[in-house]
């Protein structure tokens, strides 16, 4: 895989590292020893798909930066990765991450199962 991707020839695992460490530090249950802390897995889940959708979409990264235009006071700008990956526009608050609404997906009817019925159904013609 790392010859088909020309990413280098050793695994390097510091960003990994990296991501656990953000994880432990921003997720109580992964840090603290304790048996109330974290008794479900559903809520630890939880706990992990916010964090990393919030590392994702919320907070800029510095590996990330780009310089800023000229005739702006700013030296850089802050990207996160979803800004990256052009899937966001400006750095998201909690705020607007927590409000987004995931659209639904389409509706498939199901697949009829089982025997065909002996009469065909009446239409609106008949």
């Amino acid at each position: 895989m790392l010859t088909a991707t020309a990413t280098g020839t050793v695994i390097n695992t510091a960003y990994i590292e990296r991501l656990n460490a953000t994880c432990r530090a921003h997720l109580a249950p992964l840090a603290r020893r304790g048996r109330a802390i974290a008794r479900t897995g559903a809520a630890l889940s939880a706990g992990m798909w916010l964090v990393g959708t919030a590392y994702n979409f919320c907070w800029p990264h510095d590996r990330l930066r780009r310089l800023a235009a000229p005739d702006t006071p700013r030296t850089w700008d802050a990207r996160t990765p979803a800004m990256a990956a052009g899937l966001a526009d400006h750095p998201w608050t909690i705020r607007e991450l927590l409000r987004f609404q995931i659209p639904l997906p389409r509706s498939v009817p199901p697949k009829r199962r089982g025997r065909p019925p002996k009469h065909p159904p009446l239409t609106a013609a008949a």
